[in-house]
């Protein structure tokens, strides 16, 4: 019997731990179709619902210059659509990974909009401390600003134009240096090729 009343109250207690865990959803949309992904999962706020209250955590990923024109007309469109389908109550933090790492806006009510539009104008130089990696700051970031009574996301904007600029600048051909080193390498290619084939 006592060993029974032990399991019921481990059980009751681990049930209790997992309802208390923090729920962070997770969306990924590529930065071409945020627009659409705000419209579709973005609904308006009631002032007072609290079940309704959002407090989303953008994610977005930028080359290591930041944020090319096009990305910031997007993006300021975005959140312009951002600030009228959300209320006061709301919250929003701008993140940044890949070619930069940190934080270009911290936790904030949708309904600042000239706040959010100079995070985004001035992109790269609104990130004050840089990381190692920015989702895992992100999740960090949205656990410690989690809100009981919110709904809390962190939402992925993938953002290919980011992507091609980091491999163009990752592939620039160094100069030569001494074109010594490259004939004779050129002139050992073939014994070296008759090596590796025996």
């Amino acid at each position: 019997m006592k060993n029974q009343i032990t399991l019921t109250l481990v059980c009751l207690l681990s049930y209790a731990v997992s309802g208390q865990e923090m729920a962070i959803e997770t969306k990924s949309v590529a930065i071409e179709n945020v627009i659409s992904y705000v419209i579709e999962n973005i609904d308006r706020s009631s002032q007072g619902d609290s079940l309704s209250i959002k407090n989303i955590t953008f994610l977005v990923q930028s080359s290591p210059n930041g944020l090319s024109i096009e990305d910031k007309v997007i993006l300021k469109q975005t959140f312009k659509l951002v600030s009228k389908r959300l209320s006061e109550n709301d919250h929003v933090s701008i993140i940044a990974y890949s070619g930069i790492n940190g934080v270009s806006l911290k936790k904030t009510s949708p309904k600042e909009l000239k706040k959010i539009m100079y995070a985004l104008e001035n992109f790269k130089s609104s990130i004050k401390e840089l990381h190692i990696d920015g989702i895992e700051l992100a999740y960090a970031y949205a656990k410690e600003n989690f809100e009981e009574d919110a709904i809390n996301t962190v939402v992925m904007i993938r953002n290919p134009n980011a992507v091609n600029a980091i491999n163009t600048q990752n592939s620039v051909v160094p100069k030569k240096r001494n074109n010594t080193i490259l004939i004779t390498a050129i002139a050992l290619l073939p014994e070296i090729i008759s090596v590796i084939k025996d």
